[in-house]
């Protein structure tokens, strides 16, 4: 009786462990660094550290070519935020881990963060050449 029980119980665990292993594939993996960044810049813009902001951004281009352009950009773009709303394009833990298992590139070149609060607000960020996330583009929009 014993040799059942045993089997029992393992492919009981076996079973159990491969429905742990697919929900964590096919769950959204959720870019902290990225949001981070985001959320540290906007920070800075609120409290008018433009120097502090346009050092996490790729300085050219929709954020300016400056602390002042930023500054004048902001003075358009920028609202009040209180929310992550979602995160975009969507990925997979298990299309991080396929791309690894192929030796491909894990990290997104792009990613798209959303805020809500008085407004909707999309921040853009770029993954430099030295794998850090900078802030390519921030604009209020419609929903």
């Amino acid at each position: 009786m014993r040799p059942k029980r045993s089997v029992f119980i393992g492919t009981a665990m076996c079973i159990l462990l491969s429905g742990v292993f697919l929900g964590w594939v096919k769950s959204e993996h959720s870019p902290e660094e990225a949001v981070q960044v985001a959320s540290s810049f906007l920070k800075m813009l609120e409290e008018s550290h433009f120097s502090q902001a346009f050092e996490l951004s790729v300085k050219q281009g929709y954020v300016g070519d400056s602390p002042e352009a930023l500054q004048a950009i902001s003075a358009r773009e920028l609202c009040k935020v209180d929310r992550l709303v979602s995160t975009s394009p969507f990925q997979s833990n298990g299309n991080r881990l396929r791309r690894l298992v192929m030796g491909r590139d894990v990290e997104m070149p792009q990613i798209q963060v959303e805020f809500s609060g008085a407004c909707l607000l999309g921040v853009t960020l770029r993954r430099t050449a030295r794998n850090e996330w900078r802030v390519y583009r921030f604009a209020r929009h419609a929903g």
